[in-house]
């Protein structure tokens, strides 16, 4: 039998990314984000915690979403689901939108 690869992802509230790198994931479609990634329903965005950054744009991710990135690499998570309805994380900053 294959052994099945896994992957961990932490839900956290979109409050975590800037009300403009919010317009950019909601008004974008997918496959030309700068990280992997889609929308999560009108509720916010499931994407990868990518543990580099292209740094050139339109290709980098904002500051502040790979800011969370490293820090969800940081708590060994894979991906993150950002959701409206999530709880806060007290060591990220927050943005209100």
């Amino acid at each position: 039998m294959a052994t099945l690869e896994t992957r961990r992802f932490v839900v956290i509230s979109t409050a975590h990314v800037s009300e403009t790198t919010a317009k950019r994931l909601d008004n974008t479609p997918a496959k030309e984000w700068p990280c992997l990634g889609g929308p999560y329903g009108e509720y916010g965005w499931f994407l990868h915690a990518h543990d580099e950054n292209a740094g050139v744009w339109p290709d980098a991710i904002p500051d502040e979403l790979f800011n969370v990135m490293i820090w969800a690499r940081r708590q060994r998570f894979d991906y993150i689901l950002f959701d409206c309805d999530a709880d806060q994380i007290e060591e990220l900053p927050a943005f209100d939108w």
